[in-house]
């Protein structure tokens, strides 16, 4: 068990070597080698380590992980054959990788877990992410997480340091060491490489790796197979002093590949269409097809979009699907024309954060037609003659269709015949 007093005890002559460094044997050294790296070569009594700080919210920068098919070979060897301007070693590994590993999207397919539970991720945009995988040490990979790296144990986790470790025992003396950490916004990597092992410099234990990291701001921080495998590869120069005297060849590594000129959200247009002819007042669908030339995928949420314009009123539409970089999305727009005539409209792709990304405006002509004019009302039928009954006996009027009118009537007519008989019958003077 690691004795706190021993811990104090070794601080307190490092302090004391290094409290009044001479020119010659305190050193910290910054440079800015690429656009979103920073480099720091600090050399102290007992310490020569190096930091370098990656830029993760930079669209030239990019992170990438050794794919399963190259793995075992040396850190020179994988940054020259993923062309990277940074690399280091990563996972622990015997014949194969300590914890989920994974490349391109490719997770390793030996795992062994021994420990190796605490995991970095990152993904084609650059989103990273620090997770326990102790229940998913052979994946699945997060979404949007194609490269992953797994050590032992975590350094710091939420921006705390644990009070101490059960394994690797190695922690508690100095050694050459690797780690790697994220800032708590998750937009710095930070990486660190520290030698040992030779007169002089002996390496740095957990403890003063953690305060090392800690002073550059990590958040999440995970312990990364140190030792011999310990290498730092910059710009195709083997920047540290490996403690073997020759590289390793290890199972995987984590890079920093550039990619000058590029931009998270950039587009060409590839095609529209439009109706020939449409109705003024009525909805027509007018759409835009365009390729996604950035680094971030496109989705209804979020991405660039379209703005038609017909000269005084705009509308705007994003892609009915996610697009990945590289593919071809789709934005449909429901235009509704006020007035006839051939009409011009103007589209262009615009990105999220107001940017034009197609500086030339695409244009539409579309001829648009008078709506019909309205028809006359169908005329009325006539109406349905009407029977009219004339006046019969007793002044009685009968109505039409009315029942007790057609009674009164046949009662008038009896009574008419009853008379003219009565006149018949009487005798003549």
């Amino acid at each position: 068990m690691y004795d706190k007093r021993w811990r104090a005890g070794a601080w307190a002559v490092m302090m004391a070597m290094t409290a009044v460094p001479s020119a010659a044997s305190a050193v910290d050294r910054w440079t800015s080698p690429h656009p979103g790296i920073r480099h720091l070569h600090r050399v102290r009594p007992g310490v020569d380590l190096h930091v370098v700080l990656v830029d993760l919210g930079s669209p030239e920068v990019s992170v990438v992980a050794t794919r399963p098919e190259d793995r075992f070979i040396t850190t020179s060897q994988f940054a020259s054959r993923y062309d990277t301007v940074v690399a280091v070693n990563a996972n622990f590994w015997g014949r194969g990788s300590c914890g989920l590993a994974a490349g391109g999207g490719e997770v390793y397919p030996r795992i062994y877990e021994d420990g190796c539970i605490a995991t970095l991720g990152v993904g084609p945009g650059n989103d990273a992410v620090a997770l326990d995988t102790s229940a998913s040490p052979h994946g699945p990979l997060p979404a949007m997480i194609t490269e992953a790296w797994s050590g032992k144990p975590w350094l710091m986790r939420d921006g705390q340091a644990p009070r101490n470790w059960v394994r690797p025992q190695h922690l508690y003396r100095p050694n050459p060491r690797t780690a790697a950490a994220l800032s708590a916004d998750h937009r710095t990597m930070i990486l660190l490489s520290a030698d040992g092992r030779r007169p002089g410099v002996p390496g740095l234990t957990g403890f003063q790796l953690v305060d090392v990291l800690r002073e550059f701001g990590a958040h999440d921080a995970i312990n990364l197979d140190g030792g011999g495998s310990t290498t730092l590869v910059m710009d195709s120069h083997l920047i540290n002093r490996p403690s073997d005297r020759h590289e390793r060849a290890v199972i995987t590594h984590l890079g920093i590949r550039l990619r000058p000129g590029a931009v998270w959200y950039a587009g060409q247009i590839t095609g529209r269409g439009a109706p020939e002819s449409v109705t003024a007042g009525q909805s027509s669908k007018v759409w835009v097809e365009a390729r996604n030339t950035g680094r971030r995928a496109w989705s209804s949420e979020q991405g660039p979009t379209v703005e038609l314009t017909d000269g005084g009123r705009t509308w705007t539409a994003r892609p009915t699907g996610e697009v990945p970089p590289g593919e071809v999305g789709r934005f449909e727009v429901s235009w509704e024309p006020r007035s006839f005539g051939n009409t011009s409209l103007r589209a262009r792709l615009v990105a999220p954060e107001g940017g034009l990304l197609v500086e030339e405006p695409i244009r539409f002509d579309v001829a648009v037609r008078a709506p019909a004019a309205p028809t006359a009302p169908a005329a009325a039928p006539p109406p349905a003659p009407q029977v009219l009954t004339a006046s019969m006996g007793f002044g009685c009027n009968a109505q039409p269709g009315h029942p007790s009118g057609l009674a009164w009537g046949v009662l008038g007519m009896f009574g008419s015949l009853v008379a003219a008989l009565r006149r018949r019958r009487r005798p003549t003077a």
